[in-house]
This record gives C-alpha cells, sequence and structure tokens, in this order.
C-alpha cells in the first residue's frame, strides 16, 4: 500500500510542478491559438469515424459526441499521443480567404490516421464531411486540404457524467482490470488513476477537492505503451469498486473520487458505467502535446 501512496503522490507532485505554456484571459479556455503549421482534410469516401479507437464503440455512441455543435474527428498519430487526445476537444478555424467560410468548427477526436509525408510534421485533423463543408467555402468537392489554427477547448456534455469501459482484456477470476474514461468534460488530462474495493455498496455520492485524499488501501492503474488511454492493474481487489484520478487542473492536479460504487461486484469486460463525476476543470496547458503560446491574436467566441 505505501508504493501505491507513494506513486500517486509522486504523480500529483510532478503534475503540481509541471511547466504552464500559456494563459488567456478567458476563463473558459486559457490557451491561445496554436502558432504551429496544422490542416484539416476530409476523410476519404471509403472511410468513417466511429470512435472505436477511443472505446466509444459504432457510429451511433460516436454521435452523441456531437452534442452542443460539436464534430467528430480524427488527428494523426503524432497528435493522438497513444491515446491521451481521445476524448479532447479542439476549435479548427481555417487560414487563408479564397478556401475559408466564415464560422470556425468544433471538433471532438475520437480516432487517429495514419501518417502521411503531406502532414509536414504538423497536426493533421481529418473531418467528416459535414465539418469541413461547415470550415470552408467550397464545401466537400474538390478541396483536398486548408491550412487551419487550432485550440483545445473545453468539452461540455450535457447529459453524459464521466464514464469508464471495461475492456475485453479484463478478468474478475484473474484479478485483471482494464478501464478507460468516456465523456470526460473540461479542458482536462487524466494523469494518474487508482481503484479501490467499495466499502458502502450503494453509494454513489462524490466528492471533489484539490487536497488529495486521506489514505485507504488504493490499488494504483498504469498505461502501456500500444493500448490508446486504457488504465490497467492485475491486482483489482474483490468485490465492488470505486475509482480516484488525478486530471490537470490550472497550472497543478486535482483530485476526483467516486466515493459509491463505479464498478460492481460482478463486473463485466465490455460494460460501461457511469462513475457520477463531472469534469469542469479548465487546464491552463490546452493544446495537448503541442507548443503553444500567447502569440495568436487570443480571439475568443
Amino acid at each position: 500500500m505505501a508504493t501505491a501512496v507513494a506513486f500517486a503522490h509522486l504523480l500529483l507532485f510532478l503534475v503540481l510542478v509541471s511547466p504552464v505554456a500559456c494563459y488567456s484571459a478567458s476563463p473558459s479556455h486559457r490557451c491561445d491559438w496554436c502558432p504551429r503549421w496544422s490542416t484539416a482534410s476530409l476523410l476519404p469516401p471509403d472511410a468513417t469515424i466511429t470512435g472505436a479507437a477511443c472505446g466509444y464503440g459504432g457510429p451511433a455512441a460516436a454521435a452523441e459526441l456531437a452534442d452542443g455543435s460539436f464534430h467528430i474527428a480524427a488527428v494523426n498519430t503524432g497528435f493522438f499521443r497513444q491515446g491521451q487526445a481521445c476524448g479532447a476537444c479542439y476549435q479548427l478555424r481555417c487560414r487563408g480567404r479564397s478556401a475559408c467560410a466564415k464560422d470556425d468548427v468544433k471538433v471532438v477526436v475520437v480516432a487517429d490516421v495514419p501518417e502521411t509525408n503531406s502532414t509536414g510534421g504538423g497536426e493533421r485533423f481529418m473531418l467528416t464531411k459535414d465539418a469541413f463543408a461547415a470550415l470552408t467555402t467550397t464545401g466537400a468537392d474538390g478541396q483536398p486540404a486548408v491550412d487551419v489554427d487550432f485550440r483545445r477547448i473545453p468539452c461540455a456534455y450535457k447529459s453524459k457524467n464521466l464514464a469508464v469501459r471495461v475492456e475485453e482484456t479484463s478478468s474478475r477470476d484473474k484479478g485483471h482490470l482494464a478501464v478507460r474514461f468516456l465523456y470526460q468534460g473540461g479542458q482536462t488530462d487524466i494523469v494518474a488513476v487508482e481503484v479501490a474495493r467499495a466499502e458502502i455498496p450503494g453509494a454513489t455520492a462524490t466528492t471533489q477537492s484539490t487536497a488529495a485524499p486521506s489514505l485507504t488501501t488504493w490499488q494504483y492503474m498504469t498505461q502501456r505503451e500500444g493500448s490508446p488511454g486504457v488504465w490497467r492493474t492485475s491486482r483489482t481487489p474483490a468485490g465492488p469498486l470505486r475509482l480516484r484520478l488525478v486530471v490537470t487542473a490550472g497550472s497543478g492536479g486535482k483530485w476526483l473520487r467516486a466515493e459509491g460504487v463505479v464498478l460492481p461486484a460482478e463486473w463485466q469486460a465490455g460494460a460501461v458505467y457511469d462513475t457520477g463525476l463531472r469534469v469542469t476543470d479548465v487546464a491552463a496547458s490546452t493544446c495537448g502535446g503541442a507548443s503553444c503560446s500567447a502569440s495568436g491574436d487570443g480571439e475568443e467566441e
């Protein structure tokens, strides 16, 4: 237990001292437009974005992300960051005059696309027909790609709490648990996850605080290369389970803890469970893998 607690505290310390890349006067999102060469292009006619790469399932599940005028999108592998970009929201604006529409486009990342020579080392967004048509004056016809500015913005899921999906590789009998998080609101990254046995079955209350919760028998979970956005442990406690996690917030970290049962005693691989938590925090460093500065115009919505 001491090792797990020390590990979690070390992660929190690293979050608290991590450098802040940019700020903005707006409380809704603190990063100006990222000064990186980026492009947006239309998905090929034979390609679709289902959201499966990030655990959202088929087209019907991915379509739920479009609430609040957001479109679903894919990004190049480097920007995907081995799944850390899953569920992140971005605002894109077309750069240039002849091919650009007046309005910006908001997207939620649900998949990655292979790197190509056309990326030029920058970020590449692959958009659905509706999203690309809204971004350009030429719509979806005859326009291979456009240059764009982008910035990360808060996600807002009107009817969704933070959910956890149990991966198919999980096994109660062997004590193996692998999960990924869905519908993460706000504008933060999850940087630590721990699991513990729920002492009060059926409880649903949740608490949130900037201080670390009191010590208990928590088991930390880790991420592995090649498993986008998946947190796992081979020492899962028996019985109903609760979770706690650390998200980046401002220039530090914030603990979120579900006090009651998140996963029932008979949890099932492939099932999705509601944590009861809502993530609304806005992080200070918001480009998500790309350097960000206040050199942009800072134009707000």
